[in-house]
């Protein structure tokens, strides 16, 4: 079977996401073609992934979030640039067309990149299309209830069903729970990189490991290592122009993006803090690391997931990053539970990718 990937470039996890499952293919002895990122330009593409697929990562306009001061979503700044943007949404469409076309996938996987899910809206895009995310157990009956901004969940809502319009979905899920069949939902644990399953025995540290998705946050933990010296905390960010390692202090030390030495970094930390990013989550807690999820301001799907974990069981929230949370004593982690659920990913994913390729839907 071969296999398009396009890959929503915001963030680590749709990348991460999408290497696990490379690997996952060529174990079943499929193989991975053409990998497109859909970005909006405003985020650089991590370096690792330039060339961790083993083929050329092409890029691509995509609709995306906008920040303010890279903290909060700007909902508005979101919509006006989508919009503003329309003619390099229709040459994306022509290049996922071409890429079709040459390299003749008998599947396209689409880690939630949202052109995508545009052009098998419009019937552009003729391939099966398997989607893939958390997101998608926004239409789960077991999946978390809230009545938090009602307004954006239902426009949250919307988005994720574009994305995935007259695609099969993989929602990827904390806990196990049915498939929808109906609605050709399939739920599937994390999906994560094998890297990981070899770190779970690294011996801890004393350190706390933080994980910016927006580098606006980075005044916070400078603040709060002020106040507390004598705790040593890794930051990784996505501050452009920054260096790959900075000692702001003693106790503190700023990270460029990196997805091997993250993961080191982590196996071997005291507790994580991230702004309840599915993927980062997820990986803490297979390695039985407490978590801190602080939510970006207005993101409704990282707000949902940071109470998701929550009821799984497997990290706290905040609105703050009160880094001092995870120094108690009781604070809550996943365990093997958990591992044993992440561990059976690979057969469930792929029987279900093989299954939609089959279908040729």
């Amino acid at each position: 079977m071969k296999v398009l990937f396009t890959i929503q470039g915001e963030g680590r996890g749709h990348f991460t996401q999408a290497l696990a499952m490379r690997e996952m293919l060529a174990h079943r002895g499929h193989e991975v073609v053409a990998v497109i990122a859909g970005t909006n330009g405003k985020r650089p593409l991590p370096d690792y992934v330039q060339t961790a697929f083993g083929v050329p990562l092409q890029t691509m306009f995509s609709p995306g979030f906008q920040f303010k001061a890279q903290r909060g979503i700007s909902v508005t700044g979101s919509l006006a640039e989508a919009f503003g943007r329309l003619p390099e949404l229709r040459q994306s469409l022509r290049l996922l067309e071409k890429t079709i076309a040459e390299k003749k996938p008998d599947l396209l996987i689409n880690f939630l990149e949202a052109t995508t899910g545009v052009g098998k809206f419009l019937r552009r895009i003729k391939i099966p299309v398997l989607v893939l995310g958390h997101q998608f157990m926004l239409g789960h009956p077991d999946f978390i209830r809230s009545n938090h901004a009602r307004t954006q969940q239902m426009g949250f809502r919307n988005f994720v069903n574009l994305v995935g319009s007259r695609s099969a979905k993989l929602a990827l899920s904390f806990y196990p729970a049915e498939d929808q069949p109906r609605k050709k939902l399939f739920v599937c644990p994390p999906i994560l990189r094998r890297q990981l399953f070899e770190l779970k025995n690294v011996q801890r540290g004393d350190y706390l490991l933080v994980y910016l998705l927006n580098h606006g946050y980075a005044g916070d933990i400078e603040r709060w290592c002020a106040e507390n010296p004598t705790v040593p905390v890794q930051c990784f960010y996505d501050k452009p122009g920054a260096p790959d390692e900075e000692k702001k202090s003693p106790s503190l030390t700023f990270h460029k993006l990196h997805g091997e030495k993250f993961l080191q970094l982590m196996a071997g930390c005291r507790a994580v803090v991230c702004t309840a990013g599915f993927e980062s989550v997820s990986e803490a807690a297979y390695l039985g690391k407490p978590v801190l999820m602080i939510p970006v301001q207005n993101h409704i799907e990282q707000f949902l997931n940071a109470l998701d974990a929550v009821k799984a069981g497997i990290g706290i929230n905040d609105s703050e990053f009160k880094l001092s949370r995870l120094l108690a004593p009781d604070v809550p982690h996943a365990g093997q539970k958990f591992r044993d659920w992440v561990d059976s990913a690979e057969s469930i994913a792929m029987d279900v990718a093989e299954k939609i390729a089959a279908e040729g839907q």
